[in-house]
């Protein structure tokens, strides 16, 4: 397993296989023309995770953009199985869930991660841009069906705009194996969403804690969030404090882009571009390239705010 200078293991891959994406989430990134967005055909990714396992990564994210969007999701799902990797998730906004939430589970997928910022029909419209919301709770309905639990709900804190689905959202870890995680936004260069409605995890605790008690979980290895059961709960909630609290100590993970590009930092502009170690079917040169990702992997990201230069570029290339 690779170490870095820091002396973290480095045993997780958050995998972008599309840039395309169905919703546009005012907070993602600005437009870019699903014509031209760009993905990695079937072979190259499955010539890049026979790499990444043999340098001794035990888990992989497929992430997006939607990667269900992908007509080959099912076949990478099953791809990154044979090879052998430990944990398998997949992050997707759950709109083509319902159709491919048996096959995946069958393909030997471990867990999902779901976007759901709002329960209101209207306020899900207005930060996705597009009506599905039926869809979206049915893909997750469909997922509990066939066993793939605990599901992770991801909802993105949005000062003025979700406060009152905060207590809603909660409310799914009532009564199934649902972990819910409220995660404050992250800047994306170009956008000015941030500066409008970001939201720090404290305020979230603060309004649940008006219904409920909420009583803190130890915390586990690796995890970037910090946990909460709501007295008599099934599920849990979660709190990813991304700006307000750095996690950069135990983090564990690379990015890889879509556009075959490591990013050892979310909030980095470092990167180690591997196209040529896969046109060239080079596995020595691919693991050369991650090895050198995780020795310029930096301490932590500089302070997050306002004006900061640290932005995100392209949360769709590079997957979140």
């Amino acid at each position: 397993m690779l170490k870095d200078r820091f002396g973290r293991e480095i045993s997780y891959l958050r995998f972008s296989v599309t840039e395309r994406c169905n919703f546009r989430c005012a907070y993602c990134s600005s437009y870019k023309d699903d014509a031209i967005a760009k993905e990695p055909p079937l072979e190259d990714i499955e010539f890049i995770l026979k790499g990444v396992r043999t340098l001794g990564f035990k888990k992989v994210r497929i992430t997006g953009g939607e990667p269900l969007l992908r007509s080959d999701i099912v076949e990478i799902v099953r791809i990154a199985s044979n090879v052998g990797f430990e944990e398998i998730v997949l992050t997707t906004n759950a709109y083509r869930l319902k159709d491919l939430a048996k096959d995946l589970k069958e393909a030997k997928l471990t867990r999902l991660n779901i976007s759901l910022d709002s329960l209101r029909r209207d306020v899900f419209s207005q930060i996705t841009t597009i009506d599905k919301l039926d869809d979206v709770i049915s893909g997750i309905e469909e997922s509990i069906k066939v066993g793939l639990i605990p599901i992770k709900i991801n909802t993105v804190l949005l000062k003025g705009i979700n406060e009152e689905d905060i207590v809603p959202i909660a409310n799914l870890t009532k009564n199934e194996n649902v972990i819910v995680r409220f995660i404050e936004l992250m800047p994306v260069k170009g956008n000015p969403f941030f500066e409008r409605h970001f939201m720090a995890f404290k305020k979230a605790i603060e309004i649940l804690e008006k219904e409920y008690t909420l009583k803190k979980i130890e915390d586990s290895n690796h995890e970037v969030a910090n946990y909460y059961q709501i007295e008599g709960f099934k599920g849990k909630v979660g709190f990813i404090a991304s700006i307000s609290q750095h996690f950069c100590s135990s983090c564990n993970r690379l990015r890889l882009t879509s556009t075959y590009k490591i990013y050892p930092c979310l909030f980095s502009t470092i990167n180690i571009d591997i196209k040529d170690a896969v046109e060239n079917r080079d596995f020595e040169l691919l693991r050369s390239k991650f090895e050198s990702a995780v020795f310029v992997k930096p301490a932590g990201h500089g302070e997050i705010k306002i004006g900061s230069k640290e932005f995100i570029e392209n949360m769709r290339e590079l997957g979140g």
